[in-house]
């Protein structure tokens, strides 16, 4: 049985990085690949923390690794795959291009989870739902699996069936939380900004 007290972390790092020309979870920021930056910001927090990705390519980082259940159908399979394989009720889920989340965010969803009675907990900003940096109950598992067998790829569309327990930007900004934690990073360009603030204006 699902531990109810236990919350699994799990960092998302499957996508094709297509439009960046190179694996975006390797991509170093600071002292360290993204992916890792991500699975730290959740270590404290959560129980374990696996990768949800290639382990060919993240094997060596010191996390568990498990491949997508779904290949090429995009996060709601990862965060599915991540239900399956989870021994807990709750599970955490960061995408690893969101490199400007927070310690304080994630504990801010971590608290609010303690307390939810839907199935999901997903911040919700002036431009939508942050559904990949949110957390998600074991029984949100036979929704995603059904939805991906019927080609219902969307989470936020999802949404209209689960529905989730949303942590507003004024709970966020209560928090110190701002919602420019939620910027991805998809391009050099942005990379650029991130990793060299001020030089994209030279």
């Amino acid at each position: 049985m699902p531990d109810p007290d236990q919350i699994n972390g799990f960092v998302l790092a499957g996508g094709k990085s297509r439009r960046m020309g190179q694996d975006k979870g390797l991509m170093r920021l600071g002292d360290q690949p993204l992916v890792r930056r991500a699975a730290e910001i959740l270590r404290p927090v959560v129980h374990t923390v696996t990768l949800l990705a290639s382990p060919e390519r993240y094997g060596n980082l010191g996390f568990p690794v498990v491949p997508d259940r779904w290949p090429e159908r995009g996060p709601l399979a990862a965060l599915c795959t991540g239900l399956l394989v989870s021994d807990a009720e709750w599970n955490l889920f960061l995408a690893c291009d969101l490199p400007r989340v927070s310690g304080k965010l994630i504990e801010l969803l971590v608290a609010r989870i303690r307390t939810a009675r839907a199935g999901a907990v997903v911040p919700r900003t002036s431009v939508g739902w942050q559904p990949l940096c949110a957390g998600y109950h074991a029984r949100c598992r036979a929704a995603f699996e059904l939805a991906i067998r019927q080609d219902r790829l969307s989470i936020v569309e999802l949404f209209e069936e689960l529905h989730p327990e949303a942590v507003t930007s004024g709970e966020m900004a209560t928090a110190g939380v701002t919602e420019t934690e939620f910027v991805n990073i998809n391009t050099p360009q942005e990379w650029g900004q991130l990793a060299h603030p001020g030089n994209e204006s030279r």
